[in-house]
């Protein structure tokens, strides 16, 4: 290739996808096409809106994960997509509860967000699609994210987000350590700066962290407006601009005919460029066939445009994922009400309130190509947030018409109100009826953070005011992540709560079957919800309207040890200030009971077998632990869990490690999960596996992952505060 043929494999224009690289014609290659988004392909239609990754997660379904994720590759593939721009792996993470795309990603936890994004990548790109990780690294927030907000004349710099080395390799680079062991062909660098250099400009995140000590073979590429510098960007390890010179230069004209020019000049050597060709078509010639791969069927500008059917039956998996993310956080069964619902033929009449319980008033187009012109009030359940992550729906089933679909052979008559404000309206339904649905949510966007932590719509009011005449009222909420609950969780009338998430168009299908006991809810919540907004620790959003605005991830600062992951700095923080959540990590109620055995501990050494792409993480080599790969498996933990209940049920067996107290880590940090079906007398052994990388902590001296010596703690459960069988064991 000449010169500005290897830079147009580089650069973007414009073209029918959201992004688009440039086209070698003499040498045959056409333009690359690189669409959003994480739960579906966006702005297009005749495709799927499947559950949200907060929602995936919930189910702590391995085989679901990479279900969605195979899913996805095949809707993505069959539109002609050579680049999918997802599965969002661990940017954001979740820092803060008011994140605005915290729901675009896989829960607070870096463990469990690192094996959704583990499943789903190397679940999609067998599906012929490549996949591109995002947003790399410590991207926490929406305000200030990308310098575009203007003061006075002069245009802002972005968030930095300021955070030391250990608590970078601990939390936020985790996930994409097991995106990139995954195989992923891509990854997106973020809006906001780190430590103060731009995230797609940064020199150590992404030629030493990424490149080099992950041993990342694919291409970096910027989210779209994230370049801000040709020359800096190319040196500093980005290999691709978007949109480049795309949307008309309004979020910059970057590489093009300036890297043709500093690559002349010498400013960039050529054997750079090379590099970043290369690592643009190797994961592309690796997984598509160029010859036969689809092309493009679609127009990301014009909705209106003939496009082919991808959806296929997909409709199975979204359904399977919302109804086993559905997670119980409430039962009251004392007085004969509460969940699961009787029969529908026992049933004479059944109250389904609130605007979230139906269809949109006005469609799914009015929300727009990214979903976040959506009227909040009166447009029907909310199955999905806004921005890149959005994606049409083909079909919402709400829950009112599956609760219809439900009843309609002899069930009950169903009393129903559907909108928040008249409040006497609906309580004159719910005082008429046996048990009484109430349907409340919150809507998050890309582009702002949630302003508060309360359900839209005065759901809050609209709950108490059922609660007051309804003895047997049942919350359900489609939120994008924690909400206050207080005003009404403990009233006496409130017998049961439901957080069914996001769940896609299934999300009535989803919901049925929990309600009258098909099946058992089996999710657990994937972060934590409060009792308020300030039990949170604060200045999770910095929103201070300066040139240069600056997040200091001090968290650590605050809890007196060096490092430590998300959800446990919220149980740290509720620690240290007498604080109880309302609902921990982890939690989830279920229609049966379990029971735990005792948790048992052997060594056995597994050479790792699941890193498609090895990494390079320096580890301390060691006689007592042998082997060549953080991911080699040392030791098993499995304890039994019986249903001792009357119905079938699923239980999400959790392991927890306690590091030696001279490490100053957590009191405790998620290390494996294993989801069990039984029925009622029956039982399963639940094993987790450990890695080395799962033992081990980052020694900022010796730059590199260590086995503590000491006593660790490892403790088996239904959540991260209910341990059932605790053991300790020495691993170094």
């Amino acid at each position: 290739m000449t010169i500005a043929e290897k830079v147009n494999v580089t650069t973007g224009f414009n073209g029918n996808c959201v992004g688009q690289t440039g086209q070698v014609p003499r040498l045959g290659l056409t333009a690359l096409c690189l669409e959003d988004g994480p739960l579906g392909v966006r702005p297009v239609r005749r495709v799927s809106q499947f559950p949200a990754g907060v929602t995936t997660a919930a189910t702590w379904n391995r085989d679901l994960m990479a279900a969605r994720g195979t899913a996805l590759g095949q809707e993505f593939h069959d539109k002609g997509v050579n680049i999918w721009l997802g599965p969002v792996t661990g940017g954001p993470l979740g820092r803060s509860p008011f994140g605005g795309r915290n729901w675009e990603g896989f829960g607070s936890d870096p463990y469990l967000h690192g094996v959704a994004s583990y499943m789903t990548v190397q679940a999609a790109q067998a599906e012929g699609v490549v996949t591109c990780s995002k947003h790399y690294i410590a991207y926490e927030q929406e305000t200030f994210r990308d310098g575009f907000t203007i003061l006075t004349s002069t245009n802002q710099l972005p968030i930095s987000s300021n955070l030391d080395d250990k608590t970078a390799h601990e939390v936020y680079l985790w996930p994409f350590a097991e995106a990139v062991r995954a195989g992923t062909g891509t990854i997106m660098c973020s809006y906001n700066e780190v430590n103060g250099s731009h995230a797609c400009a940064d020199d150590h995140t992404l030629n030493q962290v990424l490149k080099q000590e992950l041993g990342f073979q694919g291409a970096i590429l910027s989210d779209w407006g994230g370049t801000w510098d040709t020359e800096s960007s190319a040196l500093a390890g980005m290999d691709v601009t978007m949109p480049g010179s795309g949307f008309s230069g309004f979020l910059g004209d970057f590489f093009g005919d300036e890297l043709v020019a500093l690559v002349e000049n010498g400013t960039v050597p050529e054997a750079r460029l090379d590099d970043m060709v290369l690592r643009v078509l190797t994961p592309i010639l690796q997984h598509q066939d160029l010859s036969t791969y689809p092309q493009p069927t679609f127009n990301a500008n014009d909705i209106t445009a003939p496009t082919n059917n991808v959806r296929r039956d997909h409709y199975k998996v979204i359904q399977a994922i919302g109804q086993e993310a559905i997670t119980l956080v409430k039962n009251n069964r004392k007085t004969g009400g509460g969940l699961p619902l009787p029969a529908p033929a026992s049933m004479s009449s059944l109250a389904v309130i609130g605007e979230d319980a139906s269809a949109s008033l006005y469609g799914a187009t009015s929300c727009g190509n990214s979903g976040s012109s959506c009227l909040i009030e009166n447009n029907g359940t909310v199955t999905t947030g806004g921005g890149s992550g959005w994606a049409f729906p083909p079909y919402t089933i709400d829950p009112l018409a599956a609760i219809n679909a439900f009843v309609c052979a002899d069930g009950p008559d169903i009393n129903q109100h559907l909108e928040n404000w008249d409040l006497g309206a609906a309580a004159m339904q719910a005082s008429q009826s046996e048990a009484a649905l109430v349907f409340i949510s919150a809507y998050a966007t890309e582009g702002t953070d949630r302003l508060n932590l309360t359900a839209y719509s005065q759901g809050d009011a609209l709950v108490e005011a059922i609660a007051a005449v309804n003895k047997n009222t049942i919350v359900i909420m489609h939120i994008p992540g924690p909400i206050i609950v207080e005003s009404w969780i403990d009233h006496p009338n409130v017998t049961a709560v439901l957080v069914a998430h996001l769940p896609g168009q299934e999300s009535g299908n989803s919901l049925v079957p929990v309600l009258w006991g098909q099946a058992s809810p089996s999710g657990k919540l994937p972060y934590t919800f409060a009792k308020q907004e300030s039990d949170w620790p604060p200045n999770n959003i910095v929103s201070t309207d300066v040139f240069a605005p600056q997040a200091d991830f001090t968290e650590k600062l605050l809890f007196d040890y060096k490092a430590h992951l998300f959800h446990f700095r919220q149980i740290r923080w509720f620690d240290a200030k007498n604080i109880t959540p309302r609902w921990e990590f982890g939690f989830g109620l279920s229609y049966t009971d379990f029971t735990y055995g005792e948790l048992s501990i052997a060594k056995t050494f597994k050479v790792d077998n699941t890193s498609i792409q090895p990494t390079s993480e320096p580890f301390l080599k060691s006689t007592t632990n042998p082997g060549s790969s953080m991911y080699d498996i040392l030791y098993t933990a499995t304890i039994t869990v019986k249903n001792t209940g009357s119905v079938s049920g699923a239980e999400v067996a959790q392991l927890y490690v306690s590091f030696p107290e001279s490490e100053g880590e957590p009191p405790s940090s998620l290390r494996g999960f294993d989801k069990l079906a039984l029925a009622p007398g029956e039982s399963g052994v639940a094993t987790f596996e450990l890695t080395r990388k799962d033992l081990s902590v980052w020694d900022v001296q010796s730059q590199r992952w260590e086995i503590p010596q000491g006593t660790f703690k490892l403790s088996a459960g239904a959540s991260s505060r209910d341990f059932r069988s605790v053991v300790s064991h020495s691993f170094a």
